[in-house]
């Protein structure tokens, strides 16, 4: 995962980030969508008023200068019965466009007096129905009042900024009729509108003609300038609020697990497989109950195959042990015959090798069983790093002068002391300047010491044989031998035994190798070890 490889150290902020980060797109979601409602509805509030503008200016064209007057104008729909089935009657293809009643004062002579507007064999007409039902027809000419209508374009084209709309009549032949563009107002004059980023609106009136309405867009470029900086502002505020908080929450679910990793790591640092994690102590979360209760489960089993490890261990040790003692103490005993034949002599010397040699193997086998089992029992003492390498080295130089092999030391000229095993660390050091000695048959075999920020480097680097890269992974493991190795003597168990010390200690160990090149060792070592 992304943010395993950004933030792999810690489950609390991977978790804490990463639902900042969900947090945060789940802001930019509900943003877009609500831009997204916001201009969907202002476009639709747009087509709707445009829709209107379409219809009032139908009416104008129509009715001319009475639009404005104190007439009532309802669409020819609305026409009560009588009077539509009477203008039908008498002017039969008759299509009502239009039914105006009169709000005059009361003294007027045209009280009473309504107007119904229709469209006949391609004229506009205007009936005046009398009050005894009676109608006066006289046909109506849209050109005779082109002053009302332009007036309308005028004054709707002043509620909109300059460019935001374009009113348009044309011919049915598709000729301009009346132009916003021509009026100086709307776009700038002799501007071409383009169609994209407008919205647009058509009305067909009776005659033939067309009304086109354009208006622009509401864009999320447009909605996005206005709210942009509260958006952010309040984003940024959340998103860190909600960090802060999904810090918190997580703190809370992990704390379980802390507290689970602190036990676990005081019973692999003691070593005490006795010891049980208390469920007073955890959290009352069922899914941490269940780890403990798991982990105590194993921690049980473990112990128990440890012990039984530990008496087979003994057992066969203890069963080895005599046995070659007394072979080895018989040949002794034989070899004191000062008569015995000299081709006996010599496979009762070799006994007495192999004896030992399998009493020493017993021995390792029993050591690192021992220091694996139970890491506490290190008798820890203060010791002088540096002097113990300077004294080991002195101890190896006339081998090495005797393969003709160069010892380099380097040491800092302050001593490091560390606190320790004396016996752990002596067989450590050991173990690894025999194995450069052994596999190195020319060059150098280097010993550093050195002091970092937060640690110590202890290496033990050779220019021997080197070991094959699909070894270097197996080389601690018991009993392993590589193919380069194998013409060496050895049983495979010192790597073993220096990593059950180092781990023992809390330290840690890492090989490199070349192979027909060398092996560098390398033992770091913590302060709060030193």
């Amino acid at each position: 995962m992304f943010w395993n490889k950004l933030f792999p150290s810690s489950l609390k902020l991977q978790i804490a980030v990463t639902f900042a980060f969900l947090f945060f797109l789940s802001c930019c979601a509900v943003f877009i969508l609500a831009v997204s409602a916001m201009i969907y509805s202002e476009n639709r509030d747009s087509l709707a008023e445009m829709q209107n503008i379409a219809e009032n200016i139908e009416k104008v064209y129509i009715l001319g200068a009475r639009f404005n007057s104190t007439s009532i104008v309802t669409p020819g729909v609305l026409c009560p019965e009588d009077a539509r089935q009477k203008v039908l009657k008498e002017y039969p293809g008759s299509k009502i466009l239009f039914y105006v009643t009169q709000n005059l004062p009361e003294k007027s002579s045209m009280k009473g007096y309504s107007l119904i507007y229709t469209f006949r064999n391609g004229h506009f007409y205007e009936l005046i129905q009398r009050k005894n039902g009676a109608f006066i027809s006289r046909e109506i000419n849209p050109r005779n009042d082109m002053r009302a209508l332009t007036r309308y374009f005028l004054l709707v084209l002043g509620e909109y900024a300059e460019g935001e709309i374009e009113l348009e009549i044309r011919n049915p032949d598709a000729t301009q009729f009346l132009d916003s563009e021509k009026l100086g107002s709307g776009s700038a004059k002799g501007k071409k509108w383009e169609k994209t980023g407008f919205l647009e609106f058509g009305l067909r009136l009776p005659d033939g003609k067309m009304v086109q309405i354009r208006k622009q867009k509401n864009h999320f470029s447009e909605i996005n300038r206005k709210y942009m900086d509260i958006f952010f502002f309040s984003l940024i505020s959340i998103a860190l609020a909600g960090i802060l908080v999904s810090w918190l929450i997580t703190g809370r679910f992990i704390r379980g697990v802390r507290r689970m990793t602190l036990e676990m790591r005081k019973i692999a640092v003691s070593g005490n497989y006795t010891r049980k994690i208390n469920s007073r102590r955890m959290n009352q979360d069922q899914e941490i109950r269940e780890l403990m209760e798991t982990f105590n489960e194993m921690n049980e089993k473990t112990l128990s195959l440890m012990e039984d490890l530990k008496m087979v261990s003994n057992n066969v040790a203890h069963d080895l042990r005599t046995p070659v003692t007394r072979i080895a103490g018989t040949m002794e005993e034989l070899l004191r015959e000062r008569d015995l034949p000299e081709k006996v002599i010599e496979p009762c010397a070799s006994v007495i090798e192999e004896c030992m040699r399998i009493k020493m193997l017993v021995n390792t086998i029993l050591d690192i069983s021992r220091v694996n089992s139970n890491p506490g029992l290190l008798k820890k003492e203060s010791l002088d790093l540096s002097a113990l390498l300077d004294d080991f080295c002195d101890i190896m130089l006339p081998e090495a002068e005797r393969k003709g092999l160069r010892l380099i030391l380097n040491l800092p000229e302050e001593p490091i002391v560390i606190s320790a095993d004396r016996i752990c660390v002596q067989r450590i050091i050991s173990n690894l300047m025999e194995n450069a000695l052994k596999f190195t048959k020319q060059g150098n075999i280097t010993v550093v010491l050195e002091r970092k920020t937060k640690e110590i480097h202890l290496s033990v680097k050779d220019s021997g044989c080197g070991i094959p890269e699909k070894d270097i992974s197996h080389i601690f493991d018991r009993f392993y031998r590589g193919d380069s190795s194998r013409k060496y003597p050895g049983n495979g168990l010192g790597l073993s035994l220096v990593l059950a010390f180092v781990r023992a200690h809390g330290w840690k160990i890492s090989c490199t190798s070349e192979y027909g090149s060398g092996t560098q060792f390398l033992i770091t070592i913590p302060f709060q070890n030193s």
